[in-house]
C-alpha cells in the first residue's frame, strides 16, 4: 500500500510555504514565491510543484490544511464591503461612538474610533423592534414585517451581507436567531452574521464591532474558500481544512460561517509549529518545552512575537490589527510592522525609520530585482553578506541593487559609508523586536532572563541572537523548520471546537453548582473531544475579568486561590475584601490530530537540513540552512543538538 500525505500551505506575505509528511513519517517543504495581486493561483501552483517535485500522486493526498492572511489583509486594507447592520431601537450609532479611547494623548486630530462611514455607515444601519432585558427575558416583540421589508431593501441596494446586533442577546440567542431566519427567508442569498454566535459576550460595542467585522469578511472569504476547494477537488485533492485564530483547525465550510476567526490563523499555527518542534521534558538534556518560550517570528511584512508556557501556545481575547481593536480569541501574538520588505528611511531630523511601510511581496526588497527600488531590512542582510545568493524559494538576490538602494535612502543622509549604514537599519529592527519582546515578557511577571527564545519564519534566524543580547535572553533556540514553521503547524493542530456560555454568577457554593451543570450541558451538546474548561472570573465592581483555568476536580478554595494568584500576577495585589463573579464559561474541546500529521517520528534530526554546517562554532557567521538562514553574531557560540536544533548562547554562558 502506498504511503498516505498530508499537505499543509501557509500563504505569508512574500512566501507561500507547504509541508507535506507522510503516514511513513517522511517529510517534505518548499518555500514559493507569491504572485502580486492573486490568492488561489499561487496556492495551487505551490502545491503542484510540491507534487511534482516529491512525485506524490494526487490520490495518496489525504488531508490539505490552509492558513491564510486574506482576513488579516481585509482587516488592514478595509476596501471591502460595506454592509448593513440591524440593531435594536435607540442602537443605531454604538458603531460610530465607539469607546472614544486614545491610544495617543498628543495627537492633536484623532481618528474616528471604527470606519463605520466607509463599512457600516449610518445609512445603512436599521433600528428594528423587539428587545430583550438584561435578564435574558422578552420585553418587546420582533416585527416580522418590519424585517422582511429591510431584507429587500438590502438586495434592491446591492448589499451581501448584514449583521445582526441586539442588545442582550448573548443571554437569549432566539431574537437574533428568528432575524436571520425571516431576512433568509426573504432573501435566501443574504450572509448574515450574529452577535450571539460571533462573540456571545457582554459589552455591547465590543460584540457589534467584532461582528461587523465577521459579516464584511463573509463575500471574499466564502468566495475564496470555495474556489480554492473547487480547484483542489479538480486536481484530484480533498476539500481544505482551515486554522483557525482561536487553535486548531475546522473544515472550511465551517470555518467560512465565521469568517472573523481567520483573522491569525498564520501566528497561532506557527506557535503551534514551534510547540511541536521544542523536544519534549523528560528530565534529561535541554527541557525548552517545560520553560517560558517567547517566538520571534520574522516574515516579509512583519514579526510576530508569541508565547507559549509549558510547550502549549498562549491565547488572548484581544486582537490589535492595524488601527482595530477586537475583541476576538486569538493566539497570544504582538504583531510589528518590521519585516524583510520593511523600508528604511531618513526623516527631515536625520533619524533612521524602519517601517511600517514595506515593499511586501511584490515589487520586494531592491535585491529582488522585480522592481523595487528602495531600501529594506533585507538589501542592508544582502549588502552585509548575511544572505545567501540565493533564497529557498529560488529568489536571486543582487548586491548591486541592495549596495544602491541603501547608498541612497540611509547612507547618503546619514553621512555613512553603505556597510554601516546596513548595519545600523539591522541593529535598528532588533531593537524594536528586543524591546516588545521585554515589554511582553514583563507585562506576565516573566523575567527575559527565565525565558527561552525561538526563531521561527524565515527571518527569525537571522535577528533573534542580536535580540536576545539586547533583550538579555540568555538562550536561543533555532529549530530545524523555522523557515516553514506556519505550514508545519498546521499539520500538527488537532480539530477543536470552542463553545462559550455567558452567565453572572457569584463564584460560592451556589455559583459554582449552576456552572457545573452549565459545564455538563455544554458537554452533552458538543460530545467529541477532550474539553479544556476556563472560567472569565473579576471583582465585583471591575470590568475586565481574568482567565483562570478550571480542573474536572477543582473546588471552591481551589478556584478561588488559582484566581488570586492569577489576577497578582497580571495587575497587582488584591483588594483586602473582594467578591468574585464568574463572567463566562469556556470549553475548548480538541480531538487528535488526523493521520498523518505531524509527529515525533516526522521531526527526528535531519542532516540534510543542516548540510555544510560544523556541529559547533563561534561568531560572526552566517549559516545557510535549507529553509532559513541564521546569523551567530560576534561573542556567541553555536551548537547543533541532538534533536536537529541549532543553540545559540553567550561564549560566556558556556559552563
Amino acid at each position: 500500500m502506498s504511503a498516505q500525505w498530508a499537505i499543509g500551505v501557509d500563504m505569508g506575505g512574500t512566501f507561500i510555504d507547504v509541508v507535506a509528511c507522510s503516514s511513513g513519517g517522511e517529510l517534505r517543504a518548499l518555500k514559493h514565491p507569491r504572485e502580486a495581486g492573486e490568492l488561489v493561483q499561487p496556492i495551487l501552483a505551490a502545491v503542484q510543484r510540491l507534487l511534482d517535485e516529491q512525485r506524490i500522486d494526487p490520490a495518496q493526498v489525504a488531508r490539505v490544511v490552509h492558513g491564510s492572511t486574506v482576513v488579516t489583509n481585509l482587516l488592514l486594507e478595509q476596501g471591502a464591503g460595506p454592509v448593513a447592520v440591524l440593531t435594536n431601537d435607540g442602537l443605531r450609532d454604538v458603531l460610530a461612538l465607539a469607546r472614544q479611547d486614545r491610544r495617543d494623548l498628543y495627537t492633536p486630530a484623532v481618528a474616528p474610533p471604527t470606519p463605520e462611514r466607509r463599512l457600516f455607515p449610518a445609512e445603512l444601519r436599521f433600528e428594528i423592534r423587539g428587545r430583550i432585558d438584561a435578564h435574558g427575558e422578552v420585553v418587546e416583540p420582533l416585527d416580522h414585517v418590519q424585517v422582511t421589508t429591510i431584507a429587500r431593501q438590502l438586495r434592491a441596494q446591492g448589499i451581501a451581507s448584514v449583521a445582526v446586533c441586539l442588545l442582550f442577546a448573548h443571554l437569549r440567542p432566539a431574537h437574533e436567531q428568528q432575524v436571520r431566519d425571516w431576512l433568509l427567508d426573504a432573501e435566501p442569498d443574504l450572509l448574515v452574521s450574529l452577535s450571539s454566535e460571533v462573540d456571545p459576550k457582554p459589552r455591547e460595542f465590543e460584540r457589534f464591532l467584532v461582528t461587523a467585522f465577521d459579516a464584511y469578511s463573509k463575500p471574499l472569504v466564502q468566495r475564496y474558500l470555495q474556489s480554492l476547494d473547487e480547484a483542489l477537488r479538480a486536481r484530484g485533492l480533498p476539500e481544505p481544512a482551515l486554522m483557525r485564530s482561536e487553535g486548531g483547525i475546522a473544515p472550511w465550510t465551517e470555518a467560512a460561517l465565521r469568517p472573523i476567526g481567520l483573522a491569525m490563523s498564520g501566528p497561532c499555527a506557527a506557535l503551534q509549529g514551534v510547540a511541536a518542534s521544542l523536544p519534549k521534558a523528560n528530565g534529561e538534556g535541554d527541557n525548552d518545552a517545560a520553560r517560558v518560550v517567547m517566538s520571534v517570528d520574522v516574515g516579509g511584512t512583519s514579526t510576530d512575537i508569541g508565547l507559549l508556557d509549558a510547550g502549549r501556545p498562549l491565547f488572548s481575547d484581544t486582537l490589535l490589527c492595524g488601527d482595530l481593536t477586537l475583541r476576538l480569541r486569538c493566539a497570544d501574538v504582538e504583531s510589528l510592522s518590521i519585516g524583510g520588505g520593511s523600508l528604511a528611511t531618513v526623516n527631515a531630523g536625520g533619524g533612521l525609520r524602519l517601517g511600517p511601510r514595506s515593499q511586501g511581496a511584490w515589487p520586494g526588497p531592491a535585491a529582488y530585482g522585480l522592481g523595487g527600488t528602495e531600501a529594506t531590512l533585507t538589501d542592508a542582510l544582502v549588502l552585509l553578506g548575511r544572505l545567501p545568493e540565493r533564497l529557498s524559494g529560488g529568489v536571486v538576490l543582487d548586491v548591486k541593487r541592495a549596495r544602491a538602494a541603501i547608498e541612497r535612502d540611509v547612507a547618503a543622509p546619514l553621512g555613512l559609508n553603505a556597510e554601516d549604514a546596513a548595519r545600523a537599519v539591522v541593529a535598528t529592527a532588533a531593537t524594536a523586536m528586543a524591546e516588545s519582546v521585554k515589554m511582553r515578557a514583563f507585562q506576565r511577571d516573566l523575567h527575559p532572563a527565565d525565558c527561552v527564545l525561538v526563531a521561527a519564519g524565515g527571518g527569525g534566524a537571522q535577528h533573534v541572537a542580536e535580540v536576545a543580547e539586547l533583550a538579555g535572553v540568555p538562550r536561543v533556540r533555532v529549530i530545524p523548520h523555522a523557515g516553514v514553521i506556519a505550514a508545519l503547524g498546521l499539520l500538527a493542530s488537532p480539530p477543536t471546537r470552542t463553545v462559550e456560555r455567558s452567565c453572572a454568577l457569584p463564584l460560592d457554593a451556589n455559583g459554582l453548582a449552576a456552572l457545573i451543570e452549565h459545564r455538563e450541558a455544554m458537554r452533552c451538546a458538543v460530545r467529541q473531544g477532550e474539553a479544556r474548561w476556563s472560567l472569565e472570573l473579576l471583582i465585583v465592581g471591575q470590568g475586565n475579568p481574568v482567565e483562570v483555568a478550571w480542573e474536572a476536580d477543582d473546588d471552591l478554595t481551589t478556584l478561588r486561590e488559582r484566581f488570586a494568584a492569577r489576577y497578582d500576577t497580571l495587575r497587582g495585589q488584591l483588594p483586602a475584601r473582594f467578591e468574585v463573579l464568574a463572567l463566562l464559561l469556556r470549553g475548548v474541546f480538541e480531538q487528535v490530530v488526523p493521520a498523518p500529521g505531524i509527529n515525533a517520528h516526522h521531526l527526528r534530526p535531519d542532516p540534510a537540513l543542516w548540510a555544510g554546517c560544523p556541529t559547533e562554532g563561534a561568531g560572526p557567521r552566517a549559516i545557510f540552512a535549507a529553509t532559513t538562514t541564521v546569523w551567530v553574531p560576534e561573542g556567541w557560540r553555536w551548537t547543533l543538538v541532538p534533536d536537529g536544533a541549532l543553540l545559540m548562547h553567550r561564549k560566556e554562558e558556556e559552563a
